[in-house]
């Protein structure tokens, strides 16, 4: 069998985990043309559910458009995407698409000829980067005229959308709003994994975006849920595992579906001969990941300095790390508090650490902690 946990790219149908309510609650909000503001840690699967509900939503006749401003380096880009996402989700047909881009004002349509001789329709900005607004205004209204001719419903998903601020944010989310407001043939999910510029946005009332849409968090999968469905791969694959310690990869992966996908990834090849899972298999997983991600570890270690990598290493040997404590500072010879307080701030800042809202530094990437571990000890050394 080919290995069922997919990690690192869009997972779909039947390798895409649970999500179920998330995906109704989605779903609901868009039959009525909602504007959704969705949060999610990286690696919590927020693309791959979006993916899943663009497949439900074009199965019930909507028109759909999705978007990444990742790959919209400046807004003269962004304003050529929309116009072509959302009018090719409500026409496919080139010769009468090329009608609707002659048609518009600030964006000329532009043909282009595929190595099997089809014609492709596209949009490009005819005039000045300065007119980047205007034209994204008039892809708008083209969206909202052409799902009103269709007789469609049309969602718009924007993925990262914090990125908006890279195009002088505030002054292009008050254009948008002025379109979104005056709209109702489309509905609109922003995503975003930027917590607090995201949560800004809507929460601010000095900004364009405040209480347009509501807020939705997406959080860890419950671990019932999701026990359920890696149970049922590893039956499939005539691989034993025992209910409870499955615990222990929740535990490893703190949750995040991301680490719980790339652990049982391992997990299904390491069993291929054994087809049995058990406890020392589970426990030994991290540190190999560990070893695969190794280079980009060693990069990160190398721009620290050695205050910062004595640190690391006591965060990562503590199950809850108090570093301002004086047990820590006593157990693992450092200090005093303001030196470790500028070594985190440099760490947090290079993305090596994060602080959670209760004020804890923990690794962001679950598998570093494993790393760090693994440099003093004889873990992880297996392949």
């Amino acid at each position: 069998m080919e290995n069922p946990f997919k990690y690192g790219g869009v997972v779909r149908r039947p390798y895409f985990a649970d999500r179920e309510d998330e995906l109704k609650e989605l779903l609901r909000e868009m039959e009525n043309l909602g504007r959704v503001f969705l949060l999610s840690p990286r690696r919590y699967g927020k693309t791959c559910l979006l993916f899943h509900l663009m497949d439900h939503l074009q199965n019930l006749g909507f028109g759909v458009a999705y978007l990444d401003l990742n790959a919209c380096p400046d807004l003269r880009r962004f304003a050529e995407a929309f116009t072509q996402q959302t009018s090719k989700s409500l026409e496919s047909n080139t010769e009468k698409l090329l009608k609707v881009f002659a048609g518009l004002k600030r964006l000329r349509p532009k043909v282009s000829v595929g190595t099997d001789g089809a014609l492709t329709a596209s949009v490009e900005l005819a005039a000045d980067e300065k007119d980047a607004i205007p034209a994204l205004l008039e892809g708008m209204h083209n969206a909202e005229a052409l799902a009103r001719k269709s007789g469609k419903k049309l969602i718009v998903i924007i993925d990262e959308f914090s990125d908006l601020l890279k195009y002088d944010g505030t002054t292009v989310e008050k254009a948008m709003r002025s379109v979104i407001q005056q709209q109702d043939h489309v509905g609109y999910v922003f995503s975003g994994s930027e917590e607090t510029m995201m949560r800004g946005m809507v929460q601010d009332k000095k900004r364009a975006f405040y209480r347009m849409g509501r807020m939705m968090e997406l959080g860890p999968i419950n671990r019932d849920a999701y026990a359920a469905f890696i149970l049922r791969w590893f039956e499939k694959g005539f691989c034993r595992v025992e209910r409870r310690d499955l615990e222990h990869v929740f535990e490893i992966g703190v949750d995040v579906p991301y680490n719980i996908q790339r652990i049982c990834h391992i997990l299904w090849e390491k069993a291929r001969g054994e087809k049995e899972i058990h406890l020392p298999m589970i426990e030994e997983t991290p540190y190999i990941i560990a070893q695969q991600d190794a280079p980009h570890f060693e990069s990160l270690w190398s721009a620290t300095s050695q205050p910062q990598k004595t640190l690391l290493v006591a965060l990562a040997g503590e199950t809850d790390p108090k570093p301002f404590s004086k047990a820590f500072q006593l157990t693992h010879g450092i200090g005093p508090s303001s030196s470790i307080k500028a070594s985190l701030d440099s760490l947090t800042k290079k993305g090596i650490l994060y602080r959670t809202k209760k004020g804890a530094y923990r690794f962001p990437d679950k598998f570093m902690m494993f790393w760090i571990l693994a440099l003093s000890t004889d873990r992880g050394k297996t392949s």
